[in-house]
């Protein structure tokens, strides 16, 4: 995991730090989730189910994925997601799709939001870094709580704004 460009710091957490997790990802389902809605972090339950889990500091230079890692959901309706391809955000565009930065909301699910917004949920999903995600692992990225937890865990500058956090859990 050091290898990779933007990852500066990696370390074993322990089944206290688990639970820790745990917690603050629960409280944060509890909260609006990106100035939208509740939600649920999938990615981080999925991570926290392997047998390590590794927290890592990452900065401004980590190539983050170009894949969808936000779904927006009612129900079973899936009315919106992040979009990163510059080409694929002007299509859904000229499709008639509400784009909003590289959020989209899908045309056809507008009313079923109108009808049912109490309802609408976002999940973010585990993060797709092939070089990572290739040997079986699951990477996350935490909300706000969590990122917060990490960095002081691993003695970083909770205050500079280039560094962040992912999760990284494997068998």
């Amino acid at each position: 995991m050091r290898a990779l460009k933007g990852i500066l710091k990696v370390q074993l957490l322990t089944d206290e730090d688990r639970k820790e997790l745990s917690r603050l990802e629960q409280e944060a389902e509890g909260k609006v989730m990106m100035g939208l809605c509740p939600g649920t972090n999938v990615g981080i339950a999925e991570a926290l189910k392997k047998k390590h889990i590794f927290a890592c500091i990452t900065d401004n230079t980590m190539v983050w994925p170009r894949s969808s890692y936000i779904k927006l959901v009612c129900g079973e309706d899936v009315i919106g997601q992040d979009i990163y391809d510059e080409s694929e955000l002007e299509k859904m565009k000229s499709e008639g799709n509400l784009v909003a930065g590289n959020l989209v909301f899908y045309r056809n699910k507008i009313k079923v939001l109108k009808e049912r917004r109490e309802g609408m949920m976002v999940h973010m999903l585990p993060m797709q870094i092939p070089e990572l995600t290739a040997c079986g692992a699951v990477v996350a990225s935490p909300s706000p709580p969590t990122d917060l937890y990490l960095k002081n865990r691993l003695g970083q500058n909770t205050e500079d704004s280039r560094l962040g956090s992912i999760i990284v859990g494997v068998d």
